[in-house]
């Protein structure tokens, strides 16, 4: 009954067009009122407070910031020089560019929204002038974006790791390789479907050139490698990387690159302040409706009644990867980690799936959700920068589409691929 009610009132106050997250805090607050009558008023802020006040979530904030300084500083168009003179002379070379510039923004920024937001007005603009698709190029960019919750830093990684109680650190490294086989298969489909299509591409930068486009770029490049390599090596946790991010694409904005204003600043803290304040108040609302299906032990429930089916575990995590995929299409990544990790976690443990494993399965249908419709916020934004229907966004992205499902499968049932770096580092 109890999830019956969360999921009625909550698809009927998005029908009337309430925000997504009120709706989600509507119907959980409405069915606690419902099934726990006795309950005092206090507990609805309680529980709100309370899905937020964790020192790990302080590492969204200042990933969130580093992003805005890094876009504001003059770094985002150092990186796409620098993978212009790189690749842009592969066939699709405007294409190629866009997926080494998403590797490297997404080594910062941690968010797929930001990302396409930051490099998606100029390379959709310049693709569009070089001849590409409209459609293509917003296709690609929206696709591509997806890297920034799989390669460290990912937000979407500490709110599971913050859920699932496991570490941030092990989330981190186990998403580095299957966001590195994402971008080796966008890169295949580009050049694959840049010879179809005969889109142009750059002439082949001297060394001389690529010697100087690495060089304006360094300070910028270095910014993952003491990310993910501070926390690879024990040096310091996500959070105080974060803190570290921050400080250091303020330091190269302001006094080597001397981009960054007072004003520049200033707007970044407010976006990243906005950006944050969203982030948790989804995840507050988020944390009433997880404490209601744990109190109602609907998660229990659900584990039983899929495993009274008696499936094999290669068909039930089939069956977990299309319920992920559909949730992913009408909900945002965040508050579906905050409802889903309680729901399916125990059932996971119990057929012996390592948490992590599990946790980037996860994470990896519901940022490809930001592909699908018909809630995927990657399509709209990019269709908004291209100038083009979501439709035609839709039809294009297809392949890039199955690509990112191939990969999915490939995480889903070849686990060492999650888990390879994560051991690694707990056997050091």
């Amino acid at each position: 009954m109890a999830l019956a009610l969360l999921l009625g009132v909550m698809l009927a106050l998005t029908a009337l067009g309430i925000p997504l997250v009120f709706s989600l805090l509507g119907a959980s607050v409405f069915t606690l009122f419902v099934i726990r009558p006795e309950l005092p008023l206090t507990v609805v802020p309680q529980l709100f407070i309370g899905g937020i006040d964790s020192f790990v979530l302080l590492a969204i904030a200042l990933f969130f910031l580093a992003g805005e300084l890094m876009t504001a500083g003059g770094v985002v168009d150092r990186i796409l020089t620098f993978a212009r003179a790189l690749v842009g002379h592969v066939r699709g070379g405007l294409g190629q560019v866009s997926v080494v510039s998403s590797v490297v923004m997404a080594g910062v920024s941690g968010s797929a929204v930001a990302d396409a937001a930051a490099v998606g007005p100029l390379l959709i603009r310049s693709m569009k002038r070089e001849g590409y698709p409209a459609a293509y190029s917003a296709a690609l960019i929206e696709t591509a974006s997806t890297l920034g919750p799989i390669i460290p830093p990912s937000i979407p990684m500490i709110i599971y790791a913050v859920t699932a109680n496991v570490s941030v650190g092990a989330m981190f490294m186990a998403g580095i390789l299957p966001g590195l086989l994402i971008a080796i298969g966008l890169s295949v489909i580009v050049y694959l479907s840049a010879r179809r299509m005969n889109l142009p591409r750059s002439e082949r930068a001297a060394g001389r050139e690529v010697l100087s486009a690495t060089v304006r770029a360094a300070l910028a490049l270095l910014a993952p490698v003491i990310i993910v390599g501070g926390i690879r090596g024990g040096i310091f946790t996500p959070t105080e990387a974060g803190a570290i991010a921050v400080v250091y694409v303020l330091l190269i904005g302001v006094l080597a690159y001397r981009a960054l204003s007072l004003s520049a600043i200033y707007d970044a803290l407010v976006r990243a302040a906005h950006a944050t304040g969203t982030v948790l108040v989804i995840l507050g609302a988020s944390s009433i409706f997880a404490w209601i299906i744990a109190d109602q032990r609907i998660g229990q429930e659900l584990a039983e009644t899929i495993r009274g089916l008696d499936l094999q575990p290669w068909m039930l995590l089939l069956v977990l990867n299309l319920i992920f995929f559909a949730v992913g299409m009408f909900l945002d990544p965040l508050p579906a980690l905050v409802i889903l990790v309680p729901v399916f976690l125990p059932m996971v443990k119990a057929i012996g799936m390592d948490p992590v494993h599990f946790g980037v399965m996860l994470v990896l249908n519901l940022v490809i959700g930001l592909c699908t419709p018909p809630v995927g916020a990657l399509i709209y934004l990019t269709a908004s920068i291209g100038n083009v229907s979501p439709t035609a966004v839709v039809r294009a992205s297809l392949p890039f589409l199955a690509m990112l499902i191939c990969v999915l499968l490939l995480v889903t049932y070849v686990p060492a691929v999650s888990l390879t770096l994560p051991q690694l580092i707990a056997g050091r």
